[in-house]
């Protein structure tokens, strides 16, 4: 605590006044190490958990941040085995109009079938793809999956949209969408069937290029969605700029929609901030039937969650839309439109 206060003092260098900032990584022998390799690599270690923890800060080797070390160790392992071996999988679960039920899309989902563990969401291992650089790889897996199926789907006569989500290592990559429009090319699988969803967070700050990339894609005829809504700071003018067709409402928003009167005043009015942005409304996450009840009241557009349907496998996904077909022909309308596509 002594160095690191000492190294947060103003330096004087060649007249200019200069701050800096130390993250510390503290080892001790011989419970750490026996030899000055070993202490550098668990001190090394303590230092990066440090960085990781918000900077500015000394963190001490121990029991705890080796279990830490190993598990992720063995995660990356198992990882490089699962791009190797093909072991992702996607599943698909459906969006639905508000308004009478028709079913106007699907999200993929990224799932890891790891050969010990099961069937694993991407939330387990995503964040660690990107630190490691293979999301890159996965990425690739997932753009050639979903021109493939868009191509069966076409063929067969399947007009839905399906929606894949983009990473941070890929958005702010040229590559990666000349690598996406190849795919789609090489595949004849048409533009219109293919929406591209971002998060919050990276529509707040990609990059023009990116913007631009994904305004392209949109010209040929993709959409463009925004994710989790609600859960960061947005900023409208950048809304107004950025080129998107849908914004979802975050899982976190739309939860406390039928039982909580602030919470069905904040969600009226992020749909009228979104209709005047001259977007569709997508609320994911939607759990109860109460909940896309009332969300179908407040003029939400498409619904998403485990009240719609659970993510289910594409042979899975083309046999519900067939049968939810035929069950949303034979319903009743409701009495409010929707303005969903």
């Amino acid at each position: 605590a002594a160095a690191l206060a000492v190294l947060s003092e103003p330096f004087d260098i060649a007249g200019s006044e200069v701050e800096i900032g130390a993250s510390i990584g503290v080892a001790l022998r011989p419970s750490h190490g026996r030899d000055l390799s070993e202490l550098m690599k668990a001190a090394d270690v303590a230092m990066y958990f440090a960085k990781e923890s918000g900077r500015g800060r000394v963190e001490r080797f121990g029991i705890a941040l080796a279990d830490q070390l190993n598990a992720r160790a063995m995660l990356d392992r198992d990882l490089r085995q699962a791009v190797t071996h093909g072991q992702f999988e996607l599943m698909y679960q459906p969006q639905v109009a508000a308004s009478d039920s028709r079913i106007v899309g699907a999200e993929a989902l990224l799932r890891w079938r790891h050969p010990t563990e099961g069937l694993k969401p991407a939330v387990q291992f995503i964040k660690r793809a990107e630190e490691t650089g293979l999301i890159v790889e996965i990425g690739d897996w997932v753009v050639d999956t979903v021109a493939a199926t868009l191509s069966r789907w076409a063929a067969a006569g399947v007009e839905q949209r399906l929606s894949i989500n983009l990473s941070a290592r890929q958005i702010d990559h040229v590559a990666f969408f000349r690598r996406l429009r190849s795919a789609m090319l090489a595949a004849g699988s048409p533009a219109r069937l293919l929406e591209l969803e971002l998060s919050e967070t990276l529509a707040m700050s990609c990059s023009d290029e990116a913007i631009a990339a994904l305004a392209a894609l949109r010209a040929d005829g993709a959409t463009v969605a925004m994710d989790g809504f609600g859960t960061g700071y947005s900023n409208v003018a950048r809304l107004r700029a950025l080129p998107l067709d849908r914004i979802k409402l975050d899982g976190s928003v739309v939860a406390p929609v039928a039982t909580e009167a602030n919470a069905r005043t904040v969600v009226h009015a992020l749909i009228g901030l979104i209709h005047g942005l001259g977007c569709e409304v997508v609320a994911e996450g939607v759990e109860h039937p109460a909940q896309a009840e009332v969300l179908r009241v407040m003029g939400c557009d498409v619904l998403q969650g485990y009240a719609i349907a659970a993510p289910m496998a594409e042979h899975e996904f083309l046999g519900w839309t067939r049968t939810h077909a035929g069950s949303a022909a034979t319903a009743q309308p409701s009495a409010r439109p929707s303005t969903a596509a």
